[in-house]
C-alpha cells in the first residue's frame, strides 16, 4: 500500500523502487508492500485477517496453522562454518544445527522437532524481542541481533555470546510481497556483518577478526506449496568486505530477495537464475547468472546436510550446502568483481504444507 505521504524512490544503480518502513507491516487490515530502507517493528498480525480462496475468512486457528516463520544465523571464520535455524509452522517447530570444520572436512549436525508446541517459541518481531529452543537463543534489541549458544553437536560443544553488528550505513535486505491468493511474506535479511563477543568450539576460544556473520528472517501466510534456492556469500575475496544474499522462487511476485553488500553499503540486485545439476558426474554444481549480467557464479558443494520430514499431508525436503563459488558480480559503480574459491553456504528447499 502506497501512499502520496510515502511514495518510494529508485534506486538510482539497480533501478529498484525501496520506501521508508512502515511501523507496523499491516495497516488497515492489509500488509505495506515492497521493498524498505529499515526494519519493520512489528508484522501487525491481529491487524491481519486471512481468508481462502473463496473470499470466506479463516478461522483464528485456521489463520495460525497458515502462518509460518524462519530464523536463520550463520557465522563464518577462517576455521569453521557455522549455522542454525528455527522454524514454526502452525503449532509445529523445527530447528537444527550445524558445524563444519574447514581444516578436517568434518561436518557436526543436529536437529530437534517439536510436532505439537502450544506455547510460542519465537517472537514475531525482526525488531525486538526472543526466540529460542534447545540451547539456541536469538535476540533482538532496537534491531540488533545476538546470539547465544549452549549446546552439543554429535560430541561437539559450542558455546557463544555474540553481536551481529553491521558497518556505518549498511542497511539489511527488507520485503514483503504477496504470497498465496491472499497470504503475504515478510523476508528481512543481513550479512556482511560484523562479531563481536566470544565464540568457543569444544572450549577453544575462536578468533573473531576476520570472521562475518549474516541473519535472515521470514515470516507470513504461505501457499500450499513452496519451492527456493538459496544462496549467501561472507568474505573478503579482494580486500574489500563483500556479502551476496540471493535466492529464487520464494516469492510469487517479480519482486527478489537479491542483494550485495560491499563494504556494509546494500546494493538491491534483480531476480536470478539457479541452475541446480545434482548428477553425481556433474558433481552437483550451481550455477547462478542474471539476466542483466549483474552475476555469474558457480558453486561447487564440498559437503551437506539433509532433513526430510513427512507426515499426514506434510512433505518436506531441505538441503544445506557448504562450498566453493567462483565467478564474478557487479559492484555498485558497476565494475565487474571476481570471486575466486570463496567459502559460502547454500540451500535446496522443498514443502508441501
Amino acid at each position: 500500500m502506497w501512499t502520496e505521504e510515502s511514495s518510494p524512490v529508485k534506486n538510482p544503480a539497480s533501478g529498484v523502487f525501496t520506501r521508508e518502513s512502515p511501523p507496523t507491516l499491516v495497516v488497515g487490515g492489509m500488509p505495506v508492500y515492497g521493498h524498505f530502507d529499515g526494519m519493520v517493528h512489528s508484522l501487525g498480525l491481529r491487524n491481519f485477517r486471512l481468508t481462502d480462496e473463496m473470499d470466506r475468512p479463516l478461522s483464528g486457528l485456521q489463520q495460525r496453522m497458515q502462518f509460518r516463520q524462519q530464523e536463520f544465523v550463520s557465522i563464518h571464520s577462517r576455521r569453521y562454518m557455522l549455522g542454525l535455524g528455527l522454524m514454526a509452522s502452525g503449532f509445529a517447530n523445527s530447528g537444527f544445527c550445524y558445524l563444519y570444520d574447514l581444516v578436517f572436512g568434518k561436518l557436526y549436525h543436529k536437529q530437534w522437532q517439536w510436532p505439537l508446541s502450544l506455547s510460542e517459541k519465537l517472537a514475531h518481531s525482526p525488531w525486538q524481542g526472543t526466540s529460542s529452543a534447545k540451547g539456541i537463543k536469538i535476540k533482538r534489541e532496537n534491531g540488533l541481533w545476538h546470539l547465544t549458544l549452549a549446546l552439543s553437536v554429535q560430541g561437539v560443544e559450542i558455546s557463544a555470546q555474540l553481536s551481529l553488528e553491521p558497518r556505518a550505513l549498511s542497511l539489511p535486505m527488507t520485503l514483503c510481497c504477496p504470497n498465496g491468493y491472499n497470504g503475504w511474506g515478510y523476508a528481512q535479511q543481513h550479512s556482511g556483518l560484523k562479531l563481536k563477543g566470544a565464540l568457543s568450539i569444544n572450549h577453544e576460544p575462536q578468533p573473531l577478526s576476520r570472521a562475518m556473520g549474516g541473519y535472515g528472517f521470514w515470516a507470513g501466510y504461505a501457499s500450499g506449496q513452496n519451492r527456493w534456492r538459496w544462496a549467501c556469500i561472507n568474505g573478503e575475496p579482494n580486500g574489500v568486505p563483500i556479502a551476496l544474499n540471493l535466492a529464487c522462487g520464494i516469492n510469487d511476485t517479480g519482486s527478489c530477495q537479491n542483494v550485495l553488500w560491499q563494504d556494509g553499503a546494500r546494493h538491491l540486485l534483480t531476480p536470478v537464475h539457479f541452475n541446480v545439476d545434482h548428477r553425481p558426474a556433474r558433481e552437483g554444481r550451481w550455477r547462478i547468472w542474471s539476466e542483466r549480467e549483474e552475476l555469474d557464479l558457480w558453486f561447487t558443494p564440498t559437503n551437506h546436510v539433509q532433513h526430510r520430514q513427512k507426515g499426514l499431508r506434510t512433505r518436506v525436503l531441505r538441503r544445506h550446502y557448504m562450498g566453493v563459488f567462483d565467478g564474478w558480480v557487479r559492484d555498485g559503480s558497476g565494475q565487474q568483481q571476481p570471486i575466486k574459491q570463496q567459502l559460502g553456504i547454500a540451500e535446496d528447499f522443498f514443502a508441501r504444507w
